[in-house]
């Protein structure tokens, strides 16, 4: 049977990172949307800065005698950025963080979408285009609270309750005890520490089934930050982690 796809663009706007004389950043919007929304737009400005076009589309595909489920999405079109300029070769990660970054700030908003999606226009004309299910979405934002629990921990210097979430017996291979010595070593000379930003995440399929959720960020120190990242199973509803690297 023939497929017919049949797109609906629903709501249309732009928003921009305006800087002032001050070097305040302001937002501008055409289209109402939700607060919610709205604010999770505006962290990504405030994170990316740029301008930023989004829509809200509905999207299906028919065969004829027979109708099928329809895709609703929010797209956000990321253009005039210098720091997704500074990624244009893994612009993925980027991309992934942009729509973990809007997805977060949604609350009843959440059943309203299947998909978030994300395109980036680079200076030399160049689209990237991604799309990111929003049970994916999910399953990032939950994982985040662990991810953001490690940090804490390392914050307090609580290093101890770190060594029983590490999995080294599974698809990441690695002497636990060895990387909690690391850990206790070189913890004091990077010095205290602020915030952790997430650059972006990635799912990986194993070879043998399931898959590994890779989210990889900065912690920001009072002396040196250093990337962190840490690998997890994504379907595990335990606080438990394959592995956690440092980047210095």
């Amino acid at each position: 049977m023939k497929k017919i796809t049949i797109i609906i663009l629903l709501l249309f706007g732009i928003s921009s990172c305006i800087n002032s004389h001050k070097g305040e950043k302001k937002l501008s919007a055409l289209v109402s949307i939700t607060d919610n929304e709205d604010i999770g737009v505006k962290e990504i400005l405030d994170y990316y800065g740029g301008y930023c076009k989004y829509s809200i589309g509905r999207e299906s595909e028919t065969e004829i005698g027979k109708s099928t489920n329809a895709t609703k999405y929010f797209k956000l079109e990321m253009s005039k950025s210098d720091v997704l300029e500074e990624y244009s070769r893994k612009i993925g990660l980027p991309a992934s963080n942009i729509a973990y970054i809007f997805y977060k700030n949604l609350k009843e908003e959440k059943s309203n979408y299947n998909e978030i999606r994300i395109s980036i226009i680079l200076k030399d004309g160049k689209e990237r285009e991604f799309t990111f299910p929003v049970n994916q979405l999910e399953m990032v934002n939950k994982k985040m609270f662990l991810v953001n629990k490690i940090v804490n921990l390392l914050k307090e210097k609580k290093y101890e309750e770190i060594k029983p979430m590490l999995n080294d017996k599974g698809v990441v291979k690695y002497d636990k005890n060895e990387l909690f010595v690391n850990i206790v070593k070189v913890e004091p000379a990077l010095g205290d520490i602020e915030i952790f930003l997430p650059f972006g995440f990635y799912f990986q399929k194993l070879d043998e089934g399931g898959e590994v959720l890779h989210i990889s960020g900065m912690i920001k120190r009072n002396k040196q930050n250093n990337e962190f990242s840490v690998n997890l199973d994504p379907n595990l509803d335990k606080d438990e982690v394959y592995s956690i690297d440092y980047k210095l």
